[in-house]
């Protein structure tokens, strides 16, 4: 039987470190050296080790902490699906709270009219909204629709559900979505809004909402802290 190799055999301590919980998410890693002891091997092992676990965001390495069992994201949000945040945060155990922001009618950008597919410097409804999980920050949400749909003062008199808004002023149900992400560095306005440091990644969802006949009748920009929520699509072959 083939001997297994060091850095194999390094990978396999810190996940049993893992398992039995004598390593939990936030711990730092113990030193290069006292693991190369404790596994008997060298410390250029460990440090290529760790190198491979960092890539697979098993460890996560700052350069001011150094090297930490990566913090687990406590919301689950499923992009094949329409879900809502509230459900999502409540799911994971935490009460969802909504703060508001701003709430005004603009008129459509070029691109806001593109989205909506609706004619530029028409009159649109901008909602601006922080999504809470035990009031502390999770989403920072920006919604635009078109005013003929949804006024301000109809969405006022809601129960604060965006979908459940536009089904009782419209009349049509969302009914499907597309979803683009994208990873944004720093932002300062919305990173601060969400406490989020510099070195904390944001993820972007740019989602289209239609309704039933296929017509775009929501735009949504989501910014949301990437240490506190993961993503997961399934996909099946054709």
């Amino acid at each position: 039987m083939t001997e297994l190799n060091s850095v194999f055999k390094v990978k396999e301590y810190i996940f049993k470190k893992i398992k039995n919980h004598s390593l939990k998410p936030g711990d730092k890693l113990p030193s290069n050296l006292s693991i190369a002891r404790e596994v008997n091997v060298k410390t250029d092992d460990v440090y290529e080790a760790i190198g491979e676990l960092i890539i697979e965001q098993v460890l996560t390495d700052n350069f001011e902490e150094g090297t930490s069992i990566k913090a687990l994201q406590p919301f689950y949000y499923p992009l094949n699906k329409l879900f809502s945040i509230s459900e999502m945060i409540k799911k994971a155990g935490y009460e969802a709270s909504t703060e508001y922001l701003s709430l005004e009618q603009q008129p459509a950008s070029l691109l806001d009219a593109k989205m909506l597919d609706i004619k530029d410097k028409q009159p649109i409804t901008i909602i601006e909204r922080l999504r809470t999980a035990n009031h502390h920050p999770v989403i920072y949400c920006l919604d635009k629709i078109a005013e003929h749909h949804l006024t301000c003062t109809e969405y006022q008199e809601s129960d604060g559900s965006m979908l459940n808004a536009i089904e009782l002023n419209t009349g049509h149900k969302v009914a499907s979505a597309e979803t683009e992400i994208e990873a944004i560095s720093y932002e300062p306005h919305i990173s601060s809004i969400l406490n989020a440091e510099p070195h904390e990644g944001l993820m972007l969802l740019k989602v289209v909402h239609y309704d039933e006949m296929g017509k775009p009748i929501l735009y949504s920009l989501n910014y949301i802290k990437s240490s506190l929520v993961k993503f997961k699509l399934t996909r099946t072959k054709i």
